[in-house]
């Protein structure tokens, strides 16, 4: 299976705290990847700098065999076009409805005509059971509903790559679930993903392999069953321990 997210040798820093030292891990075509870690292990750096809103200070990271770490603006649109961002808290424009919220992309990026905007937005609001919600603003949501809106907003590209930036803190049960619900689908129509997240049983429930962090490099790779006794330190960690 062909990697389409390569981080290799990957090191950042700000000012004096260095957040990754030695970073190296593949995504592969069609996969989700967990991406875990304690408070302060750089998760989010990881996806920002997937997005070029973050650069290496060595190493390179590759999406789809391109190495992105110098990339100019100009060149990192063509990038974002394939790579959608799920923001922890939606990330929703306040002033436009959730129509236009999902439109808005499509508005600038393509060419569709407005009919055919309308027609793949309500798709979009009906695959992720959203339908009816089309004319209401972010304020009238719940926040669960304002993740799932924020869902649909950035897969409407159809990108590439989904990566998902704790999708599901501070959610409800039921809430929670609708999210994974979510993920797995993107998943079966060949979205390769990368879910960052604290959430042990939701990270099991949607990821193929999962990632953690520690100490500025990856300090375990593989599926559950590869990592739940990898060592001490990650079973404990796995178990929601105090380390």
């Amino acid at each position: 299976m062909d990697a389409v997210v390569q981080f290799k040798n990957f090191a950042k820093s700000f000012d004096e705290k260095v957040v990754h030292e030695d970073v190296s891990f593949e995504v592969r075509r069609g996969e989700c990847l967990g991406l875990l870690g304690g408070s302060g292990s750089g998760k989010s750096v990881i996806l920002r700098t997937l997005v070029g809103l973050e650069k290496p200070d060595s190493g390179s990271v590759l999406v789809e065999d391109q190495d992105i770490s110098n990339f100019s603006e100009t060149e990192l649109l063509e990038i974002r076009k394939k790579i959608a961002y799920v923001f922890q808290n939606g990330a929703l424009f306040d002033s436009m409805t959730v129509f236009d919220n999902l439109a808005y992309a499509l508005r600038e990026h393509t060419k569709l005509s407005e009919a055919e905007i309308r027609d793949r937005v309500l798709r979009g609001l009906d695959d992720f059971g959203l339908k009816g919600n089309e004319d209401l603003y972010p304020a009238s949501l719940s926040g669960g509903m304002q993740k799932r809106v924020g869902v649909a907003r950035s897969i409407i590209l159809q990108p590439k790559v989904v990566l998902y930036d704790e999708p599901t803190a501070g959610l409800d049960p039921y809430n929670t679930r609708r999210i994974c619900e979510m993920v797995l689908r993107l998943k079966e129509r060949g979205a390769t993903a990368i879910f960052v997240t604290h959430d042990m049983p939701a990270a099991f429930s949607v990821c193929d392999r999962i990632a953690i962090l520690k100490e500025g490099r990856i300090h375990t790779i593989g599926t559950r069953e590869e990592i739940e006794n990898f060592d001490p330190w990650v079973s404990r960690f796995i178990q929601g321990e105090e380390l």
